[in-house]
């Protein structure tokens, strides 16, 4: 499964609104699925399934790479380099993956 996206991604902390337990715990063998939406969209009008992976277990900023699961990368799911995705558990804000570098091939 190829992710095209390459960033950072920076969770919210419980107080901040982010996940009650913390960033996610997910490796290099476990990927993190969610939603996600890229603004000006909002979870009511784009919200769509997101994969990430390579983060480190519990930080609140990681490297991470990033995918659509279902959608394609076209509007309003457009992702380019210097595009903030919004991570979200159902329509809750939970972190913000920073697109740094796309690769097509």
């Amino acid at each position: 499964m190829r992710f095209p996206f390459r960033g950072r991604v920076v969770w919210l902390t419980p107080e901040q609104g982010g996940r009650n337990s913390g960033p996610p715990r997910a490796d290099d063998e476990h990927d993190y699925a969610a939603n996600a939406f890229v603004p000006p969209e909002t979870a009511g009008t784009g919200l769509a399934s997101f994969v990430l992976r390579g983060l480190i277990p519990g930080a609140l900023v990681s490297p991470a790479e990033g995918r659509w699961l279902a959608v394609e990368n076209a509007s309003p799911y457009r992702i380019q380099t210097g595009t903030v995705v919004v991570i979200t558990e159902g329509s809750k804000p939970v972190g913000y993956f920073h697109v740094e570098d796309v690769r097509n091939g």
